[in-house]
Order: structure tokens, then sequence, then C-alpha cells
């Protein structure tokens, strides 16, 4: 009888465990185009909590690091900005670094690297300026989280 059970527990586990894990992501959010001193915009902290949301929705463990403001969008591809974030996450054993720039004109720019090599994986951009209530809005942002969190293993 004994037997029984640990076979079935190891074949159980065999299955489900490998299913179970899921990726380390660190997320850091920059505004862009607003006067450095002053609140964080709603917008932006709208998208920081979709992050977070969804990415712990599909199955892996997320962070955060603080929200960052500059007064242009940065032009390289990896912000010199994200660097001190980039490494902590690193040491700190995440899998992933995804940068989401929020510009004022809402538009969004995700950008999804790995931290062993700092290559781009993928760059999601979100461009919706029409007007809707909040709730579709919030569904279409997450849609488009939804696209880069099903690029992590």
């Amino acid at each position: 009888m004994l037997k029984k059970y640990l076979v079935f527990t190891a074949l159980l586990c065999a299955f489900i465990l490998p299913r179970l894990s899921g990726a380390t992501v660190s997320c850091l959010v920059i505004e862009t185009g607003l006067p450095t001193t002053g609140p964080k915009s709603q917008y932006s902290t709208m998208w920081e909590n979709n992050l977070m949301d969804v990415f712990f929705d599909t199955g892996h463990i997320v962070s955060n690091a603080r929200m960052i403001r500059l007064d242009r969008k940065p032009a390289d591809n990896f912000p010199d900005v994200a660097e001190m974030d980039y490494r902590e996450a690193r040491t700190n054993g995440m899998d992933y670094f995804l940068v989401a720039i929020v510009e004022q004109n809402k538009t969004v720019s995700l950008r999804l690297f790995n931290t062993n090599s700092q290559k781009l994986i993928k760059e999601q951009v979100y461009t919706d300026n029409k007007p809707k209530n909040a709730k579709e809005e919030n569904d279409n942002i997450k849609k488009t989280i939804s696209l880069i969190a099903a690029q992590l293993r």
C-alpha cells in the first residue's frame, strides 16, 4: 500500500512540479516628459500595478524597482539610468529585467532583457490615444503586458 502511494506521489511530482516553476522578473517604470519633481502620474502607477498583476497571475515571481522620472525619453535601447537596477536584479538572481518607458502622450514602450546577457528579448509598444472608459483601457494594458509575459520561460 505504501509503495503504491510513493509511486503515485512520484508521478504527480514529475508532471506537476515543472509546471509550477515560474521565471523571476524585475520591473522598472520610467516616466518621461514630466517635470522631475512631483508625484507619480496615475497612468504610470496603473502600468506599474498591471505589470505586477499580470506577471504574478501568469505564475512568475515579480519585483519592482523604484519609479524613475526623466525630462525626455532615453535615446538608448537600454537606458543608462536603468543600469543600477539591472545590476541589482542580476545580483538578486532575477531571470529577466523589464523596462517600461511611459511617455506623457501615453505611449508606453516595454523592453524585456535577459539578465545574463543584457540582450533585448522583446519590445512591445503600446499606443492608444482613443478616449475610453478606465476598464477598457486597463484591459488593453493587461493584453499588451501579456504579450511580454508570454516570452518568459
